[in-house]
């Protein structure tokens, strides 16, 4: 049967440990005696917290005979939180250069119209994104001693970077329709300091091209 709740994170990390420190595979009567004690629950709560541990991916259970049996290596542990830092790390590249880019972007559109209109705001702005990709840098640093419970949260994060980097686009959004406003509505000038400024990622007819997901 399900559990009714979820179960305590600090719980399913005790007996996560206890399991990959065994070395060894266990039936259900040996972690019913032992859990308890383990990760301060009631031999009532042992199936509910390792149904928990399964559904995430953390314990294999196989049917062996008449029971089930328990089992995680630490090797296994490891390479997850391996791969999951590789990920973390090429989400976060992909970030840090389209951030990057659109920094370079704005400043280009500012001195070819010679604009300065919400600049120190923006680089306000951009000192506020380079802490917190430098704080998740630190975080993923020291992941390998972390809780891989983390993960989740570091998801997250990545999230919030992506959409300031949405928000930078904005921004360059704005200063086109600035730009437009000043020269009386869209005119081919226009349209060739578009094609100059975005480059590659110019869009004929639209404008900058968004950021893929």
């Amino acid at each position: 049967m399900a559990p009714k709740s979820t179960p305590n994170p600090a719980k399913l990390g005790l007996i996560l440990k206890y399991i990959q420190e065994s070395g060894t595979a266990h039936n259900i009567k040996e972690l019913e005696k032992a859990l308890p004690s383990v990760a301060s629950i009631n031999g009532m709560q042992v199936k509910d917290f390792l149904q928990a541990l399964s559904d995430e991916g953390k314990i294999h259970v196989e049917k062996i005979g008449s029971g089930n049996w328990y089992w995680s290596f630490l090797s296994e542990e490891k390479n997850t939180r391996e791969t999951t830092m590789a990920d973390l790390e090429a989400e976060k590249g992909k970030i840090e250069v389209a951030v990057q880019e659109l920094e370079d972007k704005m400043r280009e559109a500012s001195e070819q119209r010679g604009q300065e209109t919400g600049r120190a705001e923006l680089l306000d702005k951009k000192v506020v994104l380079d802490a917190e990709v430098e704080e998740l840098k630190k975080e993923l640093e020291g992941y390998s001693d972390g809780d891989p419970t983390n993960v989740e949260t570091k998801r997250r994060e990545a999230a919030e970077l992506r959409g300031d980097a949405d928000r930078w686009t904005d921004n360059i959004l704005i200063l086109e329709g600035h730009l437009k406003k000043m020269m009386g509505g869209a005119s081919e000038e226009l349209e060739q300091i578009k094609r100059q400024i975005y480059g590659n990622e110019y869009v004929e007819g639209e404008g900058l091209q968004e950021l893929e997901s």
